[in-house]
């Protein structure tokens, strides 16, 4: 196998979750995604929400759960997008961790800009999952059991967080198909072919890689 690992990046409302797990089960990989965060909260004796917070990517449904907390989905409009007192410091150790785990092999990771973190590593697989805009609204509208009109909202929140993200810790300032090996458009595939697709390429002999 000419790929150890597979780094998955995707936007909300695409599937990429779905597809990362059902890709780890058939490879008999490891499936990493919020496990890192656990992993640097244990290993430097911090609380996982520091940690969470830190990395500025909370997850969408916690943003979900967060704007209905707030009282409605308009909350999340006038929340910011991350909190402000982070360290680079936390972000540099969930890069470490997302690198280690590439390192140990068999194991798809799954978000933390885990394909940035692994650029350089010709022995990981980099996929985006992506989709266009009006195609994840109403996945993530049936998903959530909101309207179209509320997961617009969310996905826009969704999208410049990622992007902020991306910016701030690995300094893109667009992000870019060249950015990854392999890039999933979900517009019209089943999260079953989408998976051999990515399995074509993770178990390809050394001289068609």
């Amino acid at each position: 196998m000419h790929y150890r690992a597979v780094a998955l990046s995707q936007v909300d409302g695409a599937g990429g979750e779905s597809i990362a797990a059902g890709l780890a089960e058939r490879l008999g990989f490891g499936y990493l995604n919020e496990a890192v965060i656990a992993r640097v909260a244990a290993d430097q004796g911090l609380d996982p929400a520091t940690v969470a917070d830190a990395e500025r990517r909370r997850s969408f449904v916690e943003r979900l759960t967060h704007a209905t907390a707030l009282g409605g989905l308009d909350g999340i409009a006038s929340a910011p997008l991350y909190p402000v007192d982070q360290t680079d410091a936390i972000l540099a150790l969930i890069r470490d961790a997302v690198r280690d785990a590439a390192d140990g092999g068999d194991v798809v990771l799954v978000g933390h800009a885990a394909s940035f973190a692994c650029a350089d590593r010709p022995d990981v697989l980099r996929v985006c999952v992506t989709a266009p805009f009006d195609s994840r609204v109403p996945r993530v509208a049936e998903a959530q059991g909101i309207t179209e009109k509320e997961a617009t909202k969310l996905l826009r929140q969704s999208d410049a967080g990622r992007a902020s993200y991306l910016k701030r810790v690995y300094g893109v300032d667009g992000e870019s198909p060249t950015d990854y090996d392999l890039v999933v458009n979900m517009a019209r595939l089943d999260s079953d072919s989408a998976i051999d697709v990515v399995l074509v390429l993770v178990k390809a002999p050394d001289d068609l890689c």
